[in-house]
């Protein structure tokens, strides 16, 4: 018989473990798209911030055509920096170069049925694109404008200095123009992996070929990386592990065989106020305006008292209004 006592856990070890459980509940997608019913209409349009022309079709390109093309609802690309840099062109001068990625952004655009937006900000001639106090009056007068229903953005742990600029501009904007109730949707991007996914957007064999084609679009660029690839085989990989992360329900919403049809999923993480990831040094932009909007629309007011008259059926609709993803929650 072992009388020993028990070992002694150290005290930084339930620190350790505190900070795992703090991290967030255990990762479960959803269908973005019972998402999206809530927040798109036809003055509240699905907006893609683009760092570089070829983002959008990277990131999002079949969300943005079954939006733009099959449900007819607006959709906007916002080319926030166009440049010269990175153009397999030599043979062309800098203004050259800089209209040749706008113009292969616009082909993009005419193929996904997005409007195509330019903003051109001054910020990508400063040093780590920090933007001009010109450009972040344009950003604020745009969202005031505009009123996106939701909004696409890099990750903050992105590599690219644009493309963290570019989610600091989404935030600027928001809160520059009260946008309360926008949901925020972060992309996964080539230059930063999404941490903590918790929804997808599932898309055909028809889906693809048109990614595949908004992604040819930029000749200049799939001269030097084929992202045609990188996107096929991301978006397969990322098909197999969605059914395990939706544990194990079909991404079609319907019968186990309808998966057949889906051969890629598009990634998103719908983000909602975590003060955690506001205070954390450096702060993520987008989680710190979440919270000064939360704290600016005030408390939600108190809900009329019901008669009696009124049906359960009532109160379950009231119940499932879906408002977990958007910047009030």
């Amino acid at each position: 018989m072992n009388d020993s006592p028990p070992p002694t856990r150290h005290p930084e070890f339930e620190g350790l473990l505190r900070s795992a459980s703090g991290a967030g509940a255990h990762g479960h997608l959803v269908d973005v798209r019972e998402t999206l019913r809530a927040v798109l209409g036809p003055n509240r349009p699905l907006v893609m911030l683009c760092p570089h022309a070829d983002d959008g079709a990277i990131t999002a390109a079949c969300l943005l055509h079954e939006y733009a093309v099959r449900r007819g609802l607006p959709v906007i690309e916002v080319l926030v920096f166009a440049g010269e840099r990175n153009v397999a062109a030599p043979w062309l001068n800098d203004q050259k170069k800089i209209t040749m990625r706008e113009a292969e952004f616009r082909l993009e655009c005419n193929v996904l049925g997005a409007e195509a937006v330019c903003w051109n900000l001054e910020g990508y001639r400063q040093p780590g694109y920090q933007p001009t106090d010109g450009d972040v009056q344009k950003v604020v007068e745009w969202f005031a404008k505009r009123r996106p229903g939701a909004i696409i953005v890099p990750p903050a742990n992105d590599a690219h200095a644009a493309h963290r600029v570019t989610r600091a501009l989404a935030a600027i904007g928001l809160l520059g123009a009260g946008l309360h109730d926008t949901l925020v949707m972060t992309g996964w991007t080539p230059w930063g992996p999404l941490p903590q996914p918790n929804a997808y957007f599932s898309y055909d064999g028809e889906a693809e070929r048109t990614k595949e084609w908004a992604i040819h679009c930029h000749a200049s660029q799939i001269l030097l990386t084929d992202y045609t690839q990188y996107c096929s085989h991301l978006g397969r990989a990322y098909a197999a592990l969605t059914r395990e992360w939706a544990e194990g329900h079909s991404l079609a919403g319907r019968a186990h065989r309808t998966d057949e049809r889906f051969v890629g999923v598009e990634l998103f993480e719908l983000e909602t106020y975590n003060p955690c990831r506001a205070s954390n040094d450096p702060g993520d932009p987008i989680h710190k305006a979440l919270g000064l909007l939360r704290d600016q629309a005030g408390p939600a007011p108190a809900e009329p008292p019901r008669s009696p008259a009124s049906g359960s059926n009532n109160v379950k609709a009231s119940s499932g209004t879906a408002s977990s993803g958007t910047a009030s929650a």
